[in-house]
């Protein structure tokens, strides 16, 4: 059984440090999955699901906020800026957390970070995402 070590670490801890069969997340050109014996390369994520095929064969959702993944010797390491196991999220908040998002988005006020606010709203729209799974 082909394996590959896979490390997610945040500025804050290290969120999963071990051998998965397959990594799959969402890159800035479309979403990609990683297999044992990938070539190397480094790549940045965008707001969206992270899934995971560990060694027993069970499927782990998580969502992040965006950060980079490298692949090089048979090891992923993801550097998150946030994230978040699935069953772990709160629909409520995630969903005022859209609400505000596009309020944000939707105003006309000056000053308003849309960039900001936009990655707010791929964040939550992908952390409602990871749940329906």
């Amino acid at each position: 059984m082909a394996l590959i070590h896979l490390e997610i670490v945040t500025p804050g801890r290290i969120v999963f440090d071990e051998e998965v069969k397959s990594f799959t997340a969402p890159g800035i050109e479309g979403s990609f999955q990683i297999l044992p014996n990938h070539a190397p390369f480094i790549t940045t994520i965008i707001p969206g699901q992270v899934k995971l095929l560990t060694r027993s064969e069970d499927t782990n959702y998580y969502v992040t906020s965006g950060g980079t993944v490298e692949v090089h010797d048979n090891k992923i390491t993801m550097l998150a800026e946030t994230i978040i196991p699935a069953g772990e999220i709160d629909i409520k908040e995630t969903e005022k957390e859209l609400t505000e998002a596009q309020a944000l988005l939707d105003s006309k006020e000056p000053g308003i970070d849309k960039e900001a606010a936009k990655h707010r709203l791929l964040t939550a729209k992908a952390k409602l995402k990871a749940v329906a799974n």
